[in-house]
């Protein structure tokens, strides 16, 4: 049987849909083979709008972060302190979506209702608000944001060299990079210039965690309605939106 990303509820409910297929305990995820199955749905869904889809590029994007992010070594574990685990924050998040749908599966058996559990969001910390499509892209399809972003991440790709994870390593463990502080970059940009290109955001060599970040940014200000992104060749042109 075929499944498509429109017979998921959400991008916890695809997790989950694979995490089982491929029989892997929620506790140990198989980070780098998951998000590429992931991906590959993400991929095919070419005829959703980004407001039926956006949540899914989140998380995809959220997969990539903690796949960076375990490729890297601690380097300021020690002996008495125990490995921070990337994956801690989406393993809690999958098991709380998991509680929740069994409960509204056992209400629905009862036949008593079970709306206050099926519409709660636990996809992110914060409620966002409903985006049209038409509003925040302009000419440009799901697809070609996906490629684009993906033809951007290539071209930025890291340097294989030792000083070069050394220093990606300390970025990771310094939290310098956060969707917040991206957000407000772009929009300090946007405050002084009519439109700016998701390219200008970034640099030669740039980490891959601070371009990943750095996209989820970039939706993120998209769900906020305070950005508009338009297809410009093999790049993404940003300018402000209603609500900057």
């Amino acid at each position: 049987m075929t499944f498509k990303l429109q017979d998921f509820e959400g991008p916890l409910d695809l997790l989950l849909f694979l995490l089982q297929k491929n029989k892997m305990s929620i506790y140990d995820i198989e980070v780098s083979k998951i998000t590429d199955q992931y991906m590959h749905y993400i991929n095919e869904a070419t005829e959703l709008e980004l407001d039926q889809i956006a949540d899914f590029i989140v998380m995809a994007s959220t997969l990539l972060l903690i796949k960076s992010k375990m490729l890297l070594p601690n380097q300021k574990q020690t002996d008495d302190e125990p490995e921070e685990d990337p994956r801690e924050e989406l393993i809690r998040k999958l098991l709380e979506y998991k509680k929740i749908k069994y409960i509204s599966k056992e209400l629905d058996e009862r036949q008593i209702t079970s709306y206050c559990f099926r519409n709660q969001e636990i996809t992110n910390d914060i409620e966002q608000p409903k985006v049209s499509t038409d509003e925040v892209l302009a000419g440009v399809s799901l697809k070609q944001l996906l490629d684009t972003f993906n033809m951007l991440m290539t071209q930025n790709k890291l340097t294989a060299t030792t000083k070069a994870k050394t220093i990606d390593t300390e970025i990771l463990q310094k939290d310098v990079y956060t969707v917040t502080e991206k957000s407000t970059y772009i929009l300090e940009m946007l405050s002084t210039q009519k439109e700016i290109t998701f390219f200008s955001l970034c640099y030669k060599n740039m980490p891959k965690v601070e371009f990943i970040v750095t996209f989820m940014s970039l939706l993120e200000l998209v769900h906020k309605r305070e950005i508009v992104v338009e297809q410009s060749k093999d790049d993404i042109l940003i300018r402000k939106g209603d609500e900057f």
